[in-house]
């Protein structure tokens, strides 16, 4: 009977890890919830007034962006995943979130872009969140835009005007703007392995676009229509540093 006990525990616990091997997921669900903030003060449209770096008041009417080439990575064993064919449309009037099926793996590195890539930037004929529908495309040349920015600004004075930024990029020869954004996840708490669903908290700090690698004073700018050119790539510049955090 005892020797008997013994075979019948073997039996159990061989089956018990084939069992756990098959529980396994196949894929990871990760959920992405995009939240934008200014100053740290969560973002509200049309309506409240925020200080932008530079003193003055700001009321937001729009803020929307890609995120594109999407990929989790192990640091030890340089394996990788690249989701194919992702371009999301992330808009504060509209979808925040991102959800898709990971395989699973060990990953402890997170990147994406902000921005479209030249195999699909210059073809707007696509459908989903590229669709041109959507109002991200130039209205007067081929190619989409990166990340909008829009709404009305005033400074010590009662004369509202128009901040228009969009950021964007239409020569086939070059990715300017087209940025990206790496995240350790380890270095954050985070982690993805054998997890059936992990959520990802992603806070984007709009004042980022104005503070950086070179600080823009609203009110003294020429022309407050950011629409390409030296101060696009400024402005891109800027956000790269500090746009994204993750929770």
């Amino acid at each position: 009977m005892k020797n008997l006990a013994i075979i019948l525990l073997v039996v159990l616990g061989f089956t018990s890890c084939k069992d756990d091997k098959e529980e396994m997921p196949a894929e990871i669900q990760v959920n992405f919830e995009f939240s934008h903030f200014i100053n740290g003060e969560e973002l509200e449209l049309d309506g409240k007034a925020y200080t932008l770096p530079s003193g003055e008041s700001f009321i937001p009417s729009k803020f929307k962006y890609y995120i594109s080439n999407i990929t989790f990575e192990n640091s030890q064993t340089g394996n990788s995943y690249t989701v194919a064919d992702g371009y999301y449309l992330i808009d504060e009037a509209g979808k925040k979130e991102i959800s898709l099926e990971v395989p699973t793996a060990n990953y402890d590195k997170l990147s994406y872009y902000v921005g479209i890539d030249k195999a699909r930037n210059l073809s707007t004929d696509q459908v989903g969140d590229l669709d041109p529908n959507n109002d991200m495309v130039w209205s007067w040349k081929t190619g989409y835009k990166f990340l909008v920015l829009e709404g009305e600004w005033e400074y010590q004075t009662a004369d509202r005007r128009g901040l228009v930024v969009h950021i964007g990029n239409n020569d086939p020869e070059s990715e300017i703007n087209f940025k990206e954004f790496s995240f350790d996840l380890s270095s954050e708490g985070l982690s993805l392995g054998n997890q059936a669903m992990v959520d990802l908290d992603i806070e984007a700090e709009i004042s980022s676009l104005f503070t950086g690698d070179s600080d823009l004073v609203v009110h003294e700018l020429e022309s407050t229509s950011i629409m390409g050119g030296p101060l696009a790539i400024t402005v891109a510049n800027n956000y790269q540093k500090n746009l994204f955090s993750i929770k």
